[in-house]
């Protein structure tokens, strides 16, 4: 029965070490979207209105980048195919986001501004900024 009891325990404890590492990086990846849409709002004058749903589409990117990166670590070219698709859908929800002199300001600073494969369309946090 004690045995039983401290395997309770001991499982619990993992679960609750699990779900606040959860919470960490859920976190961590809203912290991001939220720079990523400001560095975002400054680059095409986005209002506040449609900050909120940037903000939102760019930490489901965020949150879908973490688990390409996980399933994937392993497969770069399937890693990079599924960022490639994955951006293109950012881009398409954002152009039904933004307006259409919004989203050419977006296609044109993506465009000139140099990006990791693996952030696409997301800015990478710059140092010292």
């Amino acid at each position: 029965m004690k045995k039983v009891f401290g395997v309770l325990i001991a499982g619990s404890i993992s679960l609750l070490s699990l779900s606040a590492h959860a919470q960490q990086s859920s976190d961590k990846l809203r912290a991001e979207a939220m720079e990523a849409t400001r560095h975002l709002a400054s680059r095409i004058a986005l209002d506040d209105a449609r900050s909120v749903q940037v903000r939102r589409l760019t930490y489901d990117k965020l949150v879908q980048e973490s688990q390409i990166n996980t399933m994937y670590g392993d497969d770069p070219a399937m890693r990079q195919n599924k960022m490639r698709v994955l951006d293109e859908d950012y881009t398409e929800k954002l152009k039904a986001v933004l307006t259409e002199a919004q989203f050419k300001r977006y296609l044109a600073s993506t465009a000139s501004a140099p990006q990791p494969s693996t952030a696409g369309a997301v800015p990478a946090k710059a140092a010292g900024h």
